[in-house]
């Protein structure tokens, strides 16, 4: 039996560089971690945009959200562990 995971780990988000790294087993586990770190952090964050990037051997998440105030903020995850995978 397998078992499923999911683990976020460093970085602010700010940037590609900075990304947010999601370790999931699943997309839908990896989704959710995504979800909980706004939850977590931005509460009451309204999804603006979401789009995905290839660079090179990453995957990555970018997340523009609105927040409570009506100012925009843009969020990058790292998707690479679980993009592609059921």
């Amino acid at each position: 039996m397998f078992s499923y995971t999911k683990k976020i780990l460093s970085g602010d988000g700010s940037s590609k560089e900075k990304a947010i790294i999601i370790i999931a087993t699943n997309e839908k586990l990896g989704v959710d971690a995504e979800y909980d770190y706004l939850n977590l952090h931005y509460p009451e964050w309204e999804l603006d945009e979401q789009t995905l990037i290839a660079d090179q051997d990453r995957q990555y998440d970018i997340m523009s959200i609105i927040l409570p105030d009506g100012s925009k903020k843009e969020i990058w995850f790292d998707i690479t562990s679980f993009y592609g995978r059921e």
